[in-house]
């Protein structure tokens, strides 16, 4: 029991802590700052495109749209849309969503359950897991 009990802790832990790695990597804290904040209508000032390769070598072209936008306060922002999906010509308007105090963060990224729960959704299944390999454990024990 007492073994069954230390693994759950050990892999709760685990769990937790690359759930967090991932939202970090998702740039998750930067997505729900910007879609808890304000939206506007941002212009794409300018598209650039890449050649990289993806997981299995292939090359693929990707294009990063340059979007600038007026905040509330009237302050003009522009950054490169960090998301590879956004296809937008010069000229075309889109949806930023920002955060009142860093629009320099914003993203024409829309909300999403999975992108917005991610973290969550991860620890939670994977402390279920631990639990349930424990009970398990536990029993054989």
């Amino acid at each position: 029991m007492v073994i069954a009990a230390v693994y759950f802790v050990i892999a709760a832990t685990a769990v937790v802590s690359l759930a967090r790695s991932l939202d970090r990597q998702m740039e998750g804290p930067r997505l729900r700052a910007a879609w808890a904040g304000r939206t506007a209508e941002a212009r794409c000032t300018d598209v650039r495109t890449e050649e990289v390769q993806d997981a299995d070598g292939i090359p693929v072209t990707v294009s990063h749209a340059t979007l600038e936008f007026r905040t509330e306060s009237g302050r003009t922002v522009a950054f490169e849309e960090r998301r590879r999906q956004l296809d937008a010509a010069e000229g075309d308007l889109v949806t930023v969503y920002y955060a009142e105090d860093a629009p320099e963060g914003a993203t024409a990224q829309a909300p999403t359950f999975g992108t917005r729960r991610a973290r969550g959704l991860v620890a939670g299944l994977g402390c279920a897991f631990a639990l349930a390999t424990a009970a398990v454990l536990a029993g054989v024990l």
